[in-house]
């Protein structure tokens, strides 16, 4: 991924200053975050929480050391000052709003639809649908789901599951309603007995996962010491050479070169070991101070480490940090903008950032681009957005109401805004 410079437009006096600069409401806004998050970690309580014993794991955020580079320079806008093309995400013969938004690829994705407000748990006439998209939500088709995912559900309304174009699970709060070819039918599993195609959705592409020993992988057991696994039960050759105690932050990464990455913060310090051999041999990094997250380009090519961490929200005014692995090494690089929340890795050593303001850009070769067709946000004072890169190299950068889809490679992207 790539990280934020700052603009060499500005004065001398405020390159200078750039370290200890803070864009106003800064705090603010950071708290504001943190509020929504933790509403939103309360109404998923329960089968939500189940999602993050996938590959996805986030970390707290570390401290400093003083080994870090100068700030660099004032972002740079981007030359580009195309809109993004507007969608509407309509399904004739289909009721209720447009509830959850979920691409797999840059043409692939899922919508659901409720008549029911997520809050609601009591409700009992509720009308939910799905349907997806095979163009990149110029089409979308309805798909019938079984008459019991209308039951009253858990606060926040089902949980989605998708693993590809063809398996997708709806978790109801009592069973999992699984498709694994495309929504033409659907099975009923219960909640403690997740199927194959379940598991999937919070493994890795080839279906690693960091669990207890025995568990499913979406049960969230108890355990002292987690273990990397695999779906379909398969011997694991060899375990990472990191401590995977049970109350330890770790995380998994698989790319598409194949290279399984599994990282574990303890403290203020994280450290990563990587097999490139399916878990037959591993190596371990050097450990880092500072770093939050581990973050893996989708072709597996680039890794990163940063200090930002979406879940923490902000707590400095000093400049996000990032490395680079160059070799077996992690190599410190100008900062992040004071004011990212979250970063995610694309190929070719690009970094797409969302801001606590909205809007979003990339970090390269530590300098930052603004993307002016992700600005209608700030414009509009809409919250932040939540960053993702798709197996295809797609970002996603997701809000309340919709996203934003974009296509490309580097920071030559276009982009789609449905809602």
């Amino acid at each position: 991924m790539r990280e934020t410079d700052l603009d060499d437009v500005f004065a001398e006096f405020e390159r200078r200053s750039a370290q200890t600069f803070r864009p106003p409401g800064l705090a603010a806004a950071g708290r504001r975050v943190r509020e929504r998050r933790v509403r939103r970690r309360g109404l998923l309580a329960g089968v939500a929480a189940l999602l993050l014993a996938g590959p996805g794991g986030a970390y707290a955020l570390a401290g400093r050391d003083d080994n870090r580079p100068s700030p660099a320079p004032r972002p740079t806008a981007s030359q580009t000052d195309d809109r993004p093309v507007q969608r509407t995400v309509t399904v004739p013969g289909v009721l209720g709003k447009l509830r959850q938004l979920h691409f797999v690829d840059a043409r692939h994705g899922w919508a659901f639809f409720d008549t029911c407000d997520p809050e609601d748990v009591g409700s009992t006439d509720c009308r939910r649908d799905l349907a997806r998209t095979t163009d990149g939500g110029v089409t979308w088709q309805r798909t019938a789901l079984p008459a019991v995912a209308n039951e009253p559900t858990t606060p926040g309304g089902p949980i989605l599951l998708p693993v590809d174009e063809q398996q997708f699970t709806v978790a109801t709060g009592n069973r999992y309603l699984v498709t694994t070819d495309g929504g033409a039918s659907f099975t009923e599993h219960p909640i403690d007995a997740p199927p194959r195609a379940t598991q999937l959705a919070v493994a890795s592409r080839n279906g690693y996962l960091l669990r207890c020993p025995d568990d499913d992988g979406l049960s969230r057991s108890s355990c002292n010491r987690w273990q990397l696994a695999r779906v379909d039960d398969a011997a694991v050759p060899a375990q990472p050479p990191v401590d995977l105690a049970g109350n330890a932050d770790k995380s998994l990464v698989e790319g598409g070169d194949g290279r399984l990455w599994v990282a574990v913060g303890n403290g203020d310090r994280m450290t990563v070991a990587v097999s490139d051999d399916r878990a037959v041999t591993w190596r371990t990094l050097p450990t880092v101070a500072g770093a939050a997250r581990l973050l893996v380009s989708p072709d597996g090519a680039d890794a990163w480490l940063v200090s930002t961490n979406p879940e923490n929200g902000f707590d400095s005014a000093s400049s996000k940090r990032v490395w680079a692995l160059t070799g077996d090494r992690w190599q410190e690089q100008p900062g992040l903008p004071d004011d990212t929340l979250a970063a995610a890795a694309t190929n070719d050593g690009v970094l797409a950032l969302t801001s606590a303001y909205g809007g979003g850009g990339y970090w390269v070769d530590g300098r930052y681009i603004d993307d002016p067709a992700l600005r209608g946000r700030q414009r509009d004072g809409g919250e932040a957005f939540v960053v993702r890169v798709l197996r295809d190299d797609t970002v996603v950068m997701s809000y309340p109401t919709g996203i934003f889809l974009g296509t490309g490679s580097g920071v030559d992207r276009s982009w789609t805004q449905l809602s």
